[in-house]
């Protein structure tokens, strides 16, 4: 049974009235809020809380205050102030910086980079109250390869509009239309992901050890249709790839097709002559995969078989299939494209 909330009487609702017509901070426009409301004797403590986002405890605290010294005490703060947190100011600017790049791996490593710059010794559980406050996250890093060079990955974004244009321009009022490219290799090998369990009981996958592969490769629309095209082949070479590049010129023999793909070896060069001619080759910087939202789709048919055995790779393809044909539609398609390579499409469709 609710609690009913007793009048606060006229000469406090007077008080109440008058102070909410006052400019007032944040703090003390939702308390008189809360007062106006109990002022009124229509609303339960319930309705009042959800109104004005606050518990039911707080809003017979409120009322209590009233009572016990009208509307100054409702409205006088004891908060003193919260204790300068141990990392603030130009500290908290590089300890974000630590994190962007992965420098802390364990919270010791950030118990101890605290202690040398501030010579304060926090607790492992204060320092992971820290690490999360500033955004911080377990994760596993992503392998970087140690040649890459990062000024080529930015440099190829920023240039991308110009290039895409360039392009375009070969068209000769043809539509135009962007694909990214890439490969992934499958096998009987299995994929092992980490998966949901009960706590105290470990989480086992079967596995066996067994090498025999195919590969599946991809090709995303950027924009416009969003199509996905696919092509399983037990093996990998310049010739395959000459045959996706042909499924992509196919699939609409009217336009000009652009290729960003990445300058591995069994991939064709600009000037070969298995290109079709309706395709353009765009290749990215070396050792950048990140800049190809293709990952993400071989990233999403793994998470599909990941955790299981196959007896064979037919079984293994058929499910792979199973697994592609729900990313390939192109709600799924526009869903794995990067948010910067459509600004740069859009940007290089205007150049």
């Amino acid at each position: 049974m609710s609690r009913k909330l007793p009048p606060v009487g006229i000469e406090n609702a007077k008080q109440i009235e008058q102070a909410w017509a006052k400019p007032q901070p944040e703090w003390a426009r939702q308390r008189l809020l809360v007062a106006r409301l109990i002022a009124r004797h229509q609303l339960s403590a319930g309705q009042i809380a959800k109104i004005a986002d606050v518990s039911r405890k707080t809003v017979f605290n409120y009322r209590d205050k009233i009572m016990k010294g009208g509307i100054e005490e409702l409205l006088r703060r004891d908060w003193k102030g919260a204790r300068t947190p141990a990392v603030h100011g130009m500290l908290a600017g590089e300890f974000v910086e630590k994190l962007k790049t992965g420098r802390f791996r364990q919270a010791s490593d950030a118990q101890a980079w605290i202690k040398k710059r501030t010579r304060k010794t926090l607790s492992l559980s204060a320092v992971r109250k820290v690490l999360r406050r500033f955004g911080g996250r377990l994760k596993k890093p992503r392998k970087s390869h140690a040649k890459k060079d990062a000024a080529k990955a930015s440099e190829f974004k920023e240039e991308l509009p110009g290039r895409l244009a360039a392009l375009s321009e070969q068209a000769g009022g043809r539509p135009v239309r962007l694909w990214v490219l890439d490969e992934h290799r499958y096998g009987l090998l299995p994929v092992i992901r980490s998966t949901w369990g009960l706590r105290g009981v470990r989480v086992t996958a079967p596995y066996a050890t067994r090498y025999k592969w195919g590969y599946l490769h991809e090709a995303l629309e950027v924009d416009a249709q969003n199509r996905c095209e696919l092509l399983f082949t037990p093996a990998i070479d310049q010739d395959i790839h000459a045959l996706l590049l042909r499924q992509i010129a196919e699939s609409d023999p009217e336009a000009l097709h652009i290729v960003i793909e990445d300058q591995a070896g069994f991939h064709l060069g600009a000037g070969d002559p298995r290109v079709p001619a309706n395709v353009k080759l765009l290749p990215l910087p070396p050792y950048s995969p990140e800049l190809n939202p293709v990952e993400c789709f071989g990233s999403m048919i793994k998470a599909g078989v990941c955790n299981r055995l196959y007896e064979s790779l037919e079984k293994l393809e058929k499910h792979i299939e199973a697994v592609a044909r729900r990313w390939s539609e192109p709600s799924a398609v526009r869903g794995l494209i990067h948010d910067w390579l459509l600004e740069k499409t859009n940007d290089g469709a205007t150049a």
